[in-house]
């Protein structure tokens, strides 16, 4: 009987050790890509996202801008903040902060008017495809392709 109440209690253990690892996988620095395909315009996105063990994120990339089928680019410096929790395989996102800041082609901004196309805040939820101390991947249903990021 003793030692069937020993290995509930190393189970047990093991059991609570790996449900509280999940989360810290995440913490981190991990360099990231995402990109959204419109049938007018594309938006790629290149970014060093950091999670903190208190539940904080920053994010700090390159956002390119483009009509399909046109050679005109617009990129925007893009930073921000805000907090994160993970519920069981999602990853809810909650933004505080988030500026995009024109770093070329201010003339083709204002003609175009590609900054309606910009989401004015980060929030959500993204499902965790692949999470390993390497590789992270995430999908969100208005994504036209996951969200791959490395850990740096």
């Amino acid at each position: 009987m003793k030692s069937v109440i020993f290995l509930f209690g190393i189970w047990s253990f093991f059991f609570c050790f790996s449900a509280q690892a999940a989360p810290s996988s995440l913490v981190g620095s991990w360099q990231c890509s995402a990109s959204l395909q419109k049938p007018l315009f594309r938006l790629t996105l290149k970014s060093q996202d950091q999670y903190t063990s208190q539940g904080d994120y920053h994010t700090k990339g390159v956002l390119t801008a483009a009509l399909n089928g046109q050679p005109v680019e617009v990129k925007y410096a893009v930073s921000g903040d805000g907090q994160w929790h993970l519920s069981q395989k999602t990853l809810e996102l909650k933004s505080r902060h988030l500026t995009f800041k024109n770093i070329s082609n201010p003339e083709w901004e204002a003609f175009l008017n590609l900054k309606q196309y910009i989401p004015k805040q980060a929030s959500g939820s993204f499902q965790i495809k692949a999470l390993t101390q390497q590789h992270l991947v995430l999908n969100n249903r208005r994504l036209s392709q996951n969200i791959e990021c490395e850990r740096q």
